[in-house]
């Protein structure tokens, strides 16, 4: 982990965070409801990155946003210091951010945030390939996305609703992103993700703050789990 990388990142993830909070924000609505367009508390049209222009409040919880954002990112650069592939997992680390607090929050994974994925880190990666001369990689990266996708398409249908079409297009996101580092990786991204939801489901139980009737938003796990895996690799 390079220290000097991870402030570097940390900062951009601030930076992100602030520019991503009016998007969480205006997509933060139920399946099916039209982006916010006003302020939650004086209904002014939404204006401005991250506060109302009319009564200076926050869209959203203040800081929350961005400083996991930070935190994400300080992990992802530190991790890929100086990479020709760092840029594609800053991307997709604050995009899933976003994603994430959506999810939690409304149970939706958007998909003017979920489909970028796709050209954004086949992109990035693209030239990753160019940098390396590694072609391979960007083939496998592109059968990750594939692969992830199709399984959880598969699941998806089989669970009669108890996982999204959002949860299918942002696992072909993911597939991409640990079908680069390799299959062992993308095998454990995907596994940790499952391993995290059943813990916390348990530990929620226990504690009776959710009952086997609720339902909880899986995109976080699918992240987290990622994001494991994505720092594990070799």
């Amino acid at each position: 982990m390079d220290i000097a990388w991870s402030v570097a990142g940390g900062i951009i993830g601030f930076v992100a965070g602030l520019l991503l909070r009016s998007k969480v924000f205006r997509l933060s609505v139920a399946y099916g409801e039209p982006d916010r367009t006003t302020c939650a508390r004086c209904d002014a049209p939404i204006a401005g990155r991250f506060r109302c222009r009319q009564c200076h409040g926050w869209y959203g919880a203040p800081l929350v946003l961005e400083l996991v954002t930070a935190a994400v990112l300080a992990l992802l650069l530190g991790r890929f210091a100086g990479l020709a592939d760092a840029a594609a997992y800053a991307f997709v680390g604050a995009l899933g951010v976003a994603l994430a607090a959506i999810d939690l929050a409304v149970q939706r994974l958007p998909n003017q945030l979920t489909l970028p994925l796709y050209p954004g880190l086949l992109g990035l990666f693209g030239i990753s390939a160019l940098t390396e001369g590694d072609p391979d990689k960007l083939l496998r990266a592109a059968a990750g996305g594939v692969v992830l996708g199709g399984c959880y398409l598969v699941l998806a249908l089989a669970s009669r609703g108890q996982l999204g079409i959002g949860d299918v297009k942002l696992a072909g996101g993911l597939g991409i992103a640990l079908g680069w580092l390799g299959w062992p990786t993308l095998l454990a991204g995907a596994s940790f993700g499952f391993l995290l939801m059943s813990v916390v489901s348990l530990a929620l139980l226990l504690v009776r703050r959710v009952t086997l009737q609720q339902s909880l938003s899986f995109g976080p796990f699918m992240l987290g789990g990622a994001l494991i895996a994505v720092l594990a690799a070799g």
